[in-house]
């Protein structure tokens, strides 16, 4: 999301006590209940984003009693390890499929070797625990920049260390025989309305400039960070048309949304239920046979845990008639 446009950032730090609380609360695994092979994601995708951990068994409890399988996109945290994240994964992988965010974009790191330290560790100490890697989360926003409003040297320059590290990320996960995701943050209709801070950051034309012909070719999915509710409002976008430009950018990608969602609860009940209703049924209405959904609610752990609050209640709801994941 654009996150200098909204009032509250809908991205913020687990607290460490709550980490801590995560593990320590947790039973210890014996060794044979070792992490799962990574999986294959079934489709269509229902999706939610779990940027906090700490309520880990109300997590499954919620999780478990969804109408389908779901995959849940797990938030990796700066100045955490992978070996905090482990025993938790593990649960996860008991009732959800696994897409992990290597690094969100509000904390997206400057150079090459901090991104690709962490994605190494993070891609080998989760081995078999997360199914899919999120090497690029809405990496087309100028908030990843030092300079937002630089010079077109300035700009161009640091989208093109940004693209350098997507494709390291993508040639560690690679080698392991991963799978990845590239998320871009949608700020543009094609209709002559857009929230980009500089051209440069138009989704249709950011990966085919900065990302390697490489990386874009073995890109698995190809997804849209979507928050029309005050950070990117105005756009009337035409979702058979951009997802069609989205597969020629990615011709090996399947597509859908990686986010949607509002950029703080407190957002009206209203707008907050009217996009899970509208969003998640895309399913159902596409006819795209390389559209597998997503969405990836990005409040699932604050708003839909436990089971009983009542955006659970309209998600379970709302994807309950729709399509069963094959």
């Amino acid at each position: 999301m654009k996150k200098n446009l909204a009032p509250v950032p809908k991205k913020l730090l687990a607290p460490l006590a709550a980490s801590i609380a995560l593990f320590a609360a947790s039973a210890p695994l014996s060794s044979n209940a070792d992490a799962q092979a990574a999986a294959t994601l079934k489709a269509p995708i229902y999706g939610v984003t779990l940027d906090d951990l700490s309520n880990i068994n109300a997590i499954i409890t919620s999780l478990s009693k969804l109408p389908y399988r779901p995959t849940v996109r797990v938030v990796f945290d700066p100045g955490t390890s992978a070996a905090e994240y482990y025993p938790a994964l593990v649960k996860l992988h008991t009732v959800a499929y696994v897409m992990g965010e290597i690094m969100d974009s509000y904390y997206f790191p400057t150079n090459l070797n901090t991104y690709t330290a962490r994605t190494k560790e993070l891609v080998y100490g989760l081995n078999g625990t997360v199914d899919v890697w999120e090497i690029a989360n809405e990496i087309n926003g100028e908030w990843l920049r030092q300079n937002p409003d630089g010079s077109n040297a300035t700009v161009n320059a640091e989208e093109t260390a940004i693209g350098q590290m997507v494709a390291a990320a993508s040639s560690i996960v690679k080698s392991v025989g991963g799978k990845t995701a590239v998320t871009l943050y949608y700020n543009d209709d094609s209709k002559g309305n857009n929230c980009w801070e500089k051209p440069q950051d138009y989704w249709k034309t950011w990966p085919t400039t900065f990302l390697p012909a490489t990386v874009r070719q073995n890109t698995d999915y190809a997804l849209f960070s979507y928050y029309p509710y005050q950070d990117c409002p105005g756009l009337s976008p035409s979702w058979n048309a951009d997802f069609s430009a989205l597969e020629s950018i990615f011709p090996n990608a399947k597509v859908g949304f990686g986010e949607i969602g509002t950029s703080s609860t407190g957002a009206p009940s209203s707008v907050q239920t009217g996009l899970i209703k509208t969003y998640y049924p895309m399913v159902k209405s596409s006819n795209d046979p390389k559209f597998i959904g997503g969405f990836f609610w990005w409040y699932y752990a604050e708003e839909m845990v436990p089971y009983t609050k009542t955006y659970w209640s309209t998600l379970d709801q709302t994807i309950a008639p729709l399509k069963v994941p094959q």
